[in-house]
């Protein structure tokens, strides 16, 4: 290896310069931009822009001399686009003076006798058209007219290439500076003396993933999921004949997964909540990947970990057995797309659709842990949906029974890792949970998990019940307790009943068994607005019926839960609510959950 503190110039020095077709494509951005080209006219002092790694590879007779970037693309790619545009922006007489050295630097000739000229740096798979136009200075003018250039401070968006973008930038920045000053950064860019980068010059054998990671520690920000397509893709290099080969096996694997199309580039770059922590899809796909595969133990290892086990599992690797990993993660990496739901307000939720049953209730619980026995449930059984739908039906039953239960959640990683050995292990471990123990749990229950649990019985109800039309809604319900925790100021009037019906006498008891019966799931139900905060205190009957302008349970209740359970009693003449009525319809709602999960 060898670092020397170099100008733009080197690039007089190389012939190819390739930028391997799997590197992430050119995301620098007008912050960069600004800041890069504010820096270089300022001529006052000296400029040091950042390294690049470069590996020489083995020179083939008949063909051009070739190097590998390893790293340093970004700014690379930058400073050839910045020396294109002041290049267009030049009369016609300053081009033909300086178009050989324009040439000298951004092109090459496969040999000395070849009249051609072809662009010197052959970019990434992703950004190699929109760069080779705008080196070979191929934008038509209507097509630049149409750029925009994304902008956060002034919230302009754009769906143009960053390579256009930047192009577009620099072009239209320049128009504002003086010719004087244009010539002499154009001058400065190709003077010798003026050593703006630092070239980490890595010989063929010298081995560039563990140098291209010692500069990503030091500050050069790359994903863990950029890291492993380059060491999955730099060992296929190492272990296929051709780079044809690995090309094919890249684009059917990789790109057509991943970089398809703008919609499945952000889908992948789009981060998602995995429990109190927020993680982009393909690092929680190749997460789960690893904890499936075995390498990835939760209870040692951290995310910070996953590059590196990728690349220790790799190691050694054959090549069939490399191709086939390629091949599962891009299959994994379909599943996850189709199957791993997110939800937003708009959602619709069905009883009958289990595959967003589960995810809503993992979602809502913030338990991303089963993730990756989900997915290996997809993989296994994906021709197999009878079978599937049971064994995801018992990680509903286990997720739902734990959390009425109160049961800890620590061990969910190794359970995981037992499931995923042996799908008949989740069956001991649902066992654990008898009906009695849910019976109890509804006696005490936070309201999140009230309000989770009461809107998928109202589902089950809608689902088995032919009269009613409308089977899908949205999960925009609000909790009301039907006796308020608060209740000393309007329900003291109210007899407080032991279980078998009999008055209380006893003031201090009386006032424990009524706290008590508040936080049983039958004093809770779900209103499709919250009530005015002082009529939530309210006795009974001014609750259900509301006051003046303030409406009450009545005017707010769509749900089955509600107008069934509560609305039509109290038209019916039982206009009392009391801790005997909470313990019969906690024990009615019991009956649900016992028959769903």
């Amino acid at each position: 290896m060898k670092a020397e503190a170099m100008s733009l110039t080197f690039l007089g020095n190389e012939g190819l310069v390739r930028i391997p077709f799997f590197q992430r494509g050119y995301v620098w951005d007008i912050t960069n931009w600004d800041d890069i080209l504010t820096d270089l006219l300022d001529f006052e002092k000296s400029h040091f822009l950042g390294s690049l790694i470069l590996k020489q590879q083995e020179k083939q007779s008949g063909k051009p001399k070739e190097v590998l970037v390893i790293d340093g693309q970004q700014r690379l790619t930058t400073l050839s686009i910045l020396l294109r545009a002041i290049f267009n922006g030049f009369d016609t007489e300053t081009q033909e003076n300086s178009e050989d050295a324009l040439r000298n630097y951004l092109f090459f000739k496969k040999n000395k006798t070849d009249k051609n000229y072809f662009v010197k740096i052959s970019h990434s798979k992703v950004d190699r058209s929109h760069f080779h136009d705008v080196i070979n200075n191929k934008i038509p003018d209507d097509l630049y007219e149409s750029i925009t250039v994304e902008n956060a401070a002034t919230k302009t968006t754009s769906k143009n290439s960053k390579i256009y973008q930047c192009y577009k930038y620099f072009s239209e920045r320049l128009k504002d500076i003086s010719l004087e000053d244009r010539l002499e950064l154009f001058n400065r860019l190709l003077d010798d003396e003026n050593k703006i980068l630092v070239i980490i010059d890595l010989s063929e054998k010298e081995n560039e993933q563990t140098i291209f990671d010692t500069i990503n520690s030091a500050g050069v920000r790359l994903s863990s999921a950029d890291i492993v397509k380059n060491a999955l893709f730099q060992k296929a290099l190492e272990l296929f004949d051709t780079e044809g080969e690995v090309e094919e096996l890249y684009q059917s694997n990789w790109e057509n997964v991943f970089t398809i199309d703008e919609e499945a580039i952000i889908f992948w770059d789009t981060p998602r909540a995995t429990g109190r922590l927020m993680r982009d899809n393909i690092e929680i796909l190749l997460h789960s990947i690893s904890v499936i595969k075995g390498f990835f133990d939760p209870d040692k290892h951290t995310l910070s970990d996953l590059s590196n086990l990728y690349k220790n599992y790799i190691f050694n690797i054959s090549r069939s057995n490399l191709k086939d990993f390629i091949s599962e993660i891009a299959k994994y990496a379909t599943l996850f797309r189709e199957k791993i739901l997110v939800f937003n307000p708009s959602t619709l939720f069905t009883y009958q659709d289990h595959y967003i049953r589960l995810f809503h209730i993992l979602n809502i619980c913030e338990i991303s842990t089963f993730h990756p026995y989900v997915l290996s449930l997809f993989y296994k059984y994906d021709n197999d949906e009878t079978k599937l739908l049971k064994e995801l039906s018992k990680v509903e039953s286990l997720v739902v029974r734990r959390m009425i239960t109160k049961s800890e959640t620590k061990s969910y990683n190794k359970m995981c890792k037992e499931f995923i050995r042996d799908n008949s292990a989740i069956d001991l471990k649902l066992f654990e949970q008898t009906d009695d123990n849910i019976k109890n749990g509804l006696t005490s229950i936070v309201n999140k998990n009230a309000t989770l649990l009461l809107f998928w019985i109202e589902l089950y109800r809608r689902a088995n019940d032919r009269k009613q039309s409308v089977k899908e809604l949205k999960y925009n319900y609000s909790l009301e307790h039907l006796m308020p925790q608060k209740w000393e100021q309007f329900w003291s009037n109210v007899d407080i009943l032991d279980a078998n019906g009999i008055l209380i006498s006893d003031r201090d008891t009386a006032k424990k068994e009524r706290v008590a019966k508040i936080s049983h799931i039958g004093n809770m139900t779900l209103l499709n607005s919250s009530l005015n905060t002082s009529l939530r205190n309210y006795e009974f009957d001014r609750k259900i019926k509301g006051e003046g302008r303030k409406k009450g349970i009545k005017d707010y209740a769509d749900l089955g839960i509600t107008k069934f359970d509560i609305l039509t009693p109290y038209e019916g003449g039982d206009k009392i609510w009391n801790e005997t009525k909470i313990v019969k319809r906690t024990e009615d709602l019991a009956n649900d959950i016992i028959q769903i999960w």
